[in-house]
């Protein structure tokens, strides 16, 4: 009996020796190290002493997670932990804590065998500088995360939805805000910053089966979808250990969530996703807000069919171009003359809620193109009018950056504005919602498709960071927008100031001009002048009205500047 016991054991040692070194081979490691459940090393082979200082035999009882540098602990704890419900441990970079400091960032990767309950083999290799792991081009994922998007998790999880209900499986979503993440990101070190938010991407996607999907939708806005047994509150605390810990003051940030139940019985799958876009546009504009509350506080399928009748309603009103057209002038800041006139949308008949509620429900319910389309069309119709009066006005009309990703309406609009060429020098083009535009590359081949055409482009609400620089710097433009809130921060505060002034000397230099919003006093003007912004917007020269002639009669425009100059090469 003795001898059968020992036999037994001796197979037992030699298949553990199997799996080890098939799983060394397999990863192709300097390191291999085993850990059991409490992620205790309970074996380690390879170049363990010239990257921990220790030998072998000496890891083994160690704390695996101890032996990872100090930035990487909480991601690598994080990613450990999805290994509860999956076998394999995706690649992922981290750093030892090395004898002299962080080694060399390494390439993880993990692999749990269904026959070793609790065993979890970890595989390390020295990568070069040039190796990466994940796709910076991949315009579905959030970079600082990894996690979906706002469109991307909306398609994901509504197709999730309709599988789960063919299945009979229930799911909930739940919306989780991180209160004040921006302004504690602000205390953070980039390197902090980065290892934080890495670490947070891991936690909402980390244990994640098959019917889970997880998002970042905004600076503080998270989603998740999951079974009815998902475990929020430890997800929360999760969350909060690891910003607590990244925080140079030790507060950490207040967290809140809503969860409700996720059913879209018999909705198509584009209202499916048009729907729960348009709940979590709702809850991260204003999580406090009455309609967000009650849109959570229900289920998505009334939703869908809210959001249905609101689809139908606009449709009709777009089809009978049941809305208004008001105007606000551009005025040259430093000669009075009013330059041209931005085009404003307002609404009636039963569709009276703010232009701008209206727009990003038709932005976020995939009509905006419809809308766009029929705008131009109007303006069109107004500016022959116009001519036949003997008048000439010179307007710009807004174009969603969501429709710039619609070849259907592009091509259309293209049709349009070519068969009226002798409008060109009077239609100019504003681009709004600049931020939903994703493929940067394309949407220039569009904008200079237009220009090419004879068309002043504006990019409107341009404001401060790497992101207004990468827009611009992707983007050739004639005008760029600052947004108001930029313009009106700027009295008594030096920084700003110095901001816009370096703002419009950089577009000069671009041969781009410049226009302020929500100027509303003349100390405004005078400070413009002074940052060298020649055009401006606001209540000081008008509010949007129906009729251009309330306004000072349309004088012809000051000596051009900057981009401005190609209307007189365009032949306007």
């Amino acid at each position: 009996m003795a001898q059968a016991s020992t036999k037994t054991q001796y197979v037992d040692t030699l298949k553990r020796e199997r799996d080890r070194f098939v799983a060394l081979a397999f990863c192709g490691a300097d390191v291999l190290f085993e850990l059991n459940a409490a992620r205790k090393i309970t074996y380690a082979a390879g170049a363990t002493r010239a990257l921990t200082g220790l030998e072998p035999q000496e890891a083994i009882g160690a704390s695996f997670v101890d032996l990872v540098d100090r930035t990487d602990r909480g991601y690598v704890s994080e990613r450990l932990e999805s290994l509860e419900s999956a076998n394999r441990l995706e690649p992922m970079m981290v750093r030892l804590r090395g004898v002299q400091g962080a080694t060399p960032r390494m390439m993880m990767t993990g692999y749990h065998l269904p026959d070793l309950p609790g065993s979890v083999f970890i595989a390390l290799r020295l990568t070069s500088k040039d190796e990466v792991l994940t796709d910076s081009s991949d315009t579905r994922r959030d970079r600082d995360t990894g996690l979906l998007n706002r469109d991307a998790f909306a398609e994901v999880a509504s197709q999730k939805i309709k599988d789960a209900e063919a299945a009979g499986v229930d799911l909930k979503l739940s919306m989780l805000r991180l209160n004040d993440m921006s302004e504690l990101r602000t205390r953070l070190d980039e390197e902090s910053d980065r290892d934080l938010m890495r670490t947070l991407g891991a936690c909402f996607s980390g244990g994640a089966d098959k019917n889970e999907a997880s998002a970042r939708f905004d600076d503080e806005n998270y989603g998740v979808l999951h079974r009815d047994d998902f475990d929020l509150d430890r997800l929360r605390d999760r969350i909060q250990s690891h910003v607590r810990a990244a925080d140079p003051q030790g507060v950490g940030i207040a967290i809140s969530s809503r969860t409700v139940r996720a059913e879209l019985p018999g909705a198509k799958p584009d209202d499916a996703v048009k729907a729960l876009l348009y709940t979590i546009t709702q809850y991260c504009d204003d999580p406090s807000s009455e309609p967000a509350i009650r849109s959570l506080a229900g289920n998505l399928d009334e939703l869908v069919a809210e959001a249905s009748g609101k689809m139908v309603d606009f449709r009709a009103m777009v089809s009978a171009e049941n809305f208004n057209a008001v105007f606000q002038p551009i005025v040259d800041v430093f000669t009075s003359e009013i330059h041209h006139y931005e085009v404003l949308a307002r609404f009636g008949g039963g569709l009276d809620r703010s232009p701008y509620e209206l727009i990003t429900f038709a932005e976020n319910m995939g009509l905006i193109c419809d809308f766009d389309y029929a705008m131009f069309r109007k303006v069109i119709d107004l500016l022959h009018g116009w001519r036949r009066q003997g008048k000439v006005y010179t307007l710009a009309v807004n174009l969603s950056g969501r429709s710039l990703g619609n070849q259907v309406f592009l091509d259309a609009l293209l049709k349009l504005l070519a068969k009226h060429e002798d409008l060109r020098g009077q239609l100019m083009i504003e681009i709004t919602e600049s931020a939903r535009i994703h493929d940067l590359g394309r949407a220039n081949d569009v904008i200079q498709s237009l220009r090419d055409g004879g068309h002043q482009v504006c990019l409107d609400d341009f404001g401060a960071g790497a992101a207004a620089l990468k827009y611009l710097h992707a983007l050739d433009v004639d005008i760029v927008k600052i947004d108001g809130t930029y313009i009106r921060g700027a009295h008594g505060d030096r920084k700003l100031h110095a901001f816009l002034k370096a703002i419009a000397t950089l577009c000069a230099d671009l041969d781009i001009d410049t226009i302020a919003e929500m100027v509303e006093d003349r100390d405004t003007v005078t400070m413009l002048r002074d940052c060298k912004i020649p055009y401006a917007q606001g209540y000081l020269f008008g509010k949007p009205a129906e009729s251009i002639a309330s306004f000072e009669p349309a004088r012809k425009p000051a000596p051009k500047r900057g981009g401005w100059s190609r209307i007189a090469k365009t032949g306007g």
